[in-house]
């Protein structure tokens, strides 16, 4: 099997369990990690692609996009989802590592930081899709260039995975008439 044909497959067990009636936006990750496994963690980028350019580009509702047509992650996935999963970590590193909750708050602010590269790298992503097979070589790029950023790459993750998220359950997304909640 061709490294893309594996792609394309790690992609639909995400989408799959995703779409599983109560799974949350966290569903997919069991496949990512495999995907890491196998080809090392920047490698997931590949499938986040292959799942916003395909699945969440054409199930994303016209109210949750632009007006060009594209996605608006703004919409899909609130700032404010960012800060809740922050508070969340922190929290974690706090009682997992047994920091100071000051001390985890530092290290969250680099995921703060991180999560605002990645917003900007997933909707840059969303935005190449109308472009075909140009669009689709600018993807690879933009998320070339987090290959070195662990954190940045978990971001994609989480995104994507909210993203997916919002267009399959569309009662949870973040809007009520097409205007951000």
């Amino acid at each position: 099997m061709t490294y893309w044909k594996i792609v394309q497959k790690r992609a639909a067990e995400c989408w799959v369990a995703h779409a599983r009636p109560g799974a949350s936006s966290l569903a997919g990750l069991p496949a990512m990690a495999t995907h890491a496994e196998q080809f090392g963690f920047s490698y997931t980028l590949h499938v986040a692609q292959m799942l916003l350019s395909g699945a969440v580009f054409k199930r994303c509702p016209d109210q949750l996009r632009t007006a060009a047509g594209v996605p608006d992650l703004k919409r899909l996935v609130l700032d404010s989802a960012d800060a809740v999963t922050t508070l969340t970590v922190a929290e974690d590193l706090r009682a997992v590592r047994g920091m100071r909750l000051d001390e985890a708050l530092e290290h969250v602010e680099d995921l703060v930081s991180a999560t605002a590269r990645a917003r900007v790298a997933v909707q840059s992503v969303l935005e190449q899709v109308p472009r075909g097979a140009e669009g689709r070589a600018r993807m690879l790029d933009i998320f070339f260039d987090l290959r070195g950023d662990s954190s940045a790459i978990a971001g994609v993750l989480a995104l994507t995975g909210n993203a997916m998220y919002a267009v399959i359950v569309p009662q949870s997304s973040n809007t009520t008439d097409g205007e951000p909640t």
